[in-house]
């Protein structure tokens, strides 16, 4: 290969757009975490937009504790379902995908 080709499959290579990582192969806590820091909550705004509590919240992200039953529709709601922007609601997500 000439070096003008290699410069030009670099560059083409750099306009590509995709994250590093994707969210939904990531392990729901860490997919929580993620979308949070998407959203703009903190995690007392988190938690309560999720009904739990703080330390409840931190134990998940973390992985110290699973989603409990009592929990777990309320977080694939968030996580699946709805989009925020500026931590404002802006509607459900588009399920195309």
């Amino acid at each position: 290969m000439n070096l003008q080709y290699e410069i030009q499959e670099m560059l083409k290579a750099a306009e590509i757009k995709d994250p590093l990582v994707f969210a939904r192969d990531l392990p729901m806590n860490r997919q929580l975490a993620v979308k949070q820091v998407h959203d703009g909550f903190s995690s007392t705004e988190l938690a309560s937009l999720l009904g739990m509590g703080l330390s409840t919240l931190s134990d998940i992200k973390s992985g110290r504790r699973r989603i409990s039953y009592k929990y777990l529709e309320r977080v694939k709601q968030y996580l699946y379902c709805e989009m925020y922007h500026e931590k404002q609601f802006v509607g459900p997500v588009d399920q195309d995908w």
